[in-house]
């Protein structure tokens, strides 16, 4: 053994600070090693038994559990959770640990069982074999990548296949435990013994060398407290001050790539501020933009207490989904009259907005060079054929496939009667107590797919006093919401206006959205809400 030389501790190596240690320990061991050959002769057959019919067993049936509850089920609930991507890698390590629990099982079952294990093995193989049955189901999910399967089998599958194996898996274990101490007991005096003449021999030459390890030692364990206070400036991002290392060996380089991640971690942390500022300062702008962009949408729209103008009595309601939408409606006096329009754009949002602007435009022009509005189905053809010019959406080669569904009322209270057409979008309306339903010609307006020459179909009716009439779009209609998360639904929403119909429309309204929201509860709203009543 070469001469011990403290002062050259602190550029050695590792290694070369191990192997000192090693060498220190040598005659020491070797004098242990003499007793402890003494005792093992005398209680061998005791610790052999004491191994092989408890300790090695319960380390299988841990295994088993351990395995299960801590990485079949952890790795499933990091996938559920979003955690973990990388399914390839998961998968792989499910295979694995499948293998490790079927070959611990075959170890633990072929070995030497106790009667009240073997009373046991029965329940516990049938619940480990579906157990097995549910990680293969697990396995195949995620190599499919069936992320709700996955999630599924996290809050359904493993907590019963858990908790029935587990119990089980327990009892094993306890029987286990229960032989080991009874072994232990029988085997303790002989370990006593081999104890006291291990310590014997071994003090002495503990005392020779206790000094030199104790250098040795300190000077591997000391730089550690230097390593913990970095590494936890690394974890409160506390990155100003640079990591000093002098240190050559490995300790000392691993003090220096501390060093390395910080001056990286700063960098990265100094950029992350810098873009997250700049990313603010755009969401602020974007904001500004679209909130500007709603007050341009609303100043396009008419003034909803227009309506109460020319009827006795209405509400209208635009709620779009985002600040602004892709509804729109268009109220306008005529000489006889008045002109109602109710339209539902491609898309909600920004996109659903721009949009409307284009039809608002078109049916504004319209409007103002045909005053005659008693044909609201020839006006639905003519915003067909001027949308699809406008986008030039004429076939599949088009860069657009945008349109609009809608309807058109024209009110003529002159002759006491009104004319209806629309685009998948229908007319309700009261008469005498009972809510009636015209149902709307089953085309959209200026799509790819959508003809050229489209022609609608007008419905006339006669008005009589206290009619009142409804119309909405599918946004209301299609919201998920209630206990089944299913949509609110047509039927639903003419329930309601049959029930409150004869209340002032005011309150119409309050009861209208009272029950949508009700129903819709906490769930997301999935597009532009719009409707408009009125009263003759």
């Amino acid at each position: 053994m070469h001469r011990f030389d403290p002062t050259a501790l602190e550029n050695t190596r590792l290694n070369d600070k191990v192997n000192y240690l090693v060498k220190l320990t040598q005659l020491l061991a070797i004098s242990a090693i003499i007793a402890g050959v003494i005792g093992m002769l005398i209680s061998n057959f005791s610790i052999r038994s004491l191994n092989e019919n408890s300790l090695e067993p319960l380390g299988q049936l841990r295994l088993i559990k351990e395995s299960f509850e801590q990485k079949v089920l952890v790795s499933a609930r990091d996938i559920a959770e979003g955690k973990i991507t990388d399914y390839k890698k998961v998968e792989n390590e499910l295979v694995l640990e499948r293998e490790k629990i079927n070959t611990a099982w075959k170890i633990y079952t072929s070995g030497q069982l106790t009667q009240e294990e073997r009373e046991l093995l029965a329940d516990t193989d049938k619940y480990l074999t579906l157990s097995i049955r549910s990680l293969d189901r697990l396995t195949l999910a995620i190599h499919n990548k069936q992320l709700m399967e996955v999630i599924s089998w996290t809050t359904d599958d493993a907590p019963y296949t858990v908790s029935e194996l587990t119990p089980m898996l327990n009892k094993l274990m306890q029987t286990q435990i229960v032989n080991a101490q009874h072994l232990y007991s029988t085997t303790q005096i002989q370990f006593l013994v081999i104890l006291f003449l291990i310590i014997s021999i071994s003090i002495a030459g503990a005392m020779i060398v206790k000094k030199m390890v104790q250098r040795v030692v300190q000077d591997i364990t000391h730089p550690f407290s230097d390593l913990i206070s970095q590494s936890n400036a690394l974890a409160n991002q506390k990155l100003d001050e640079p990591f000093i290392w002098t240190r050559s060996d490995e300790i000392g380089q691993v003090g220096k790539s501390f060093e390395l991640s910080r001056q990286a971690l700063h960098h990265s942390f100094e950029l992350i501020r810098k873009n997250n500022l700049e990313l603010e300062q755009i969401n602020t702008l974007v904001r500004s933009s679209i909130n500007y962009a709603s007050r341009i949408q609303r100043s396009f729209l008419p003034d909803p207490r227009m309506l109460n103008h020319f009827s006795n009595d209405a509400f209208i309601i635009w709620n779009p989904k985002d600040v602004i939408g892709g509804d729109c409606y268009w109220v306008d006096k005529t000489d006889k009259g008045f002109f109602v329009a109710i339209i539902d754009c491609t898309g909600h949002g920004v996109p659903g907005a721009l949009m409307t602007f284009v039809v608002i435009s078109i049916l504004d022009r319209l409007l103002s060079h045909h005053r005659h509005l008693e044909d609201p189905a020839s006006l639905l053809s003519q915003m067909n054929r001027l949308v699809k010019e406008t986008l030039g959406q004429y076939d599949s080669s088009s860069e657009s496939n945008d349109g609009m569904d809608g309807a058109f009322c024209y009110i003529d209270l002159e002759n006491d009667q009104i004319t209806f057409a629309g685009a998948n979008t229908p007319l309700l309306y009261t008469e005498e107590g009972h809510l009636h339903h015209i149902r709307p010609d089953k085309h959209s307006l200026g799509y790819v797919h959508s003809d050229m020459n489209l022609t609608f179909t007008n419905h006339t009716l006669k008005l009589k006093k206290g009619m009142r009439f409804y119309l909405t779009t599918d946004g209301m209609i299609d919201q998920i919401g209630g206990p089944k998360r299913i949509a609110y639904g047509k039927k639903r929403l003419m329930e309601t206006i049959q029930e409150v119909h004869q209340l002032p429309m005011q309150q119409q309204q309050e009861i209208i959205l009272e029950r949508y929201y009700s129903y819709k509860g906490d769930e997301s709203q999935r597009d532009d809400n719009t409707m408009i009543a009125f009263q003759i």
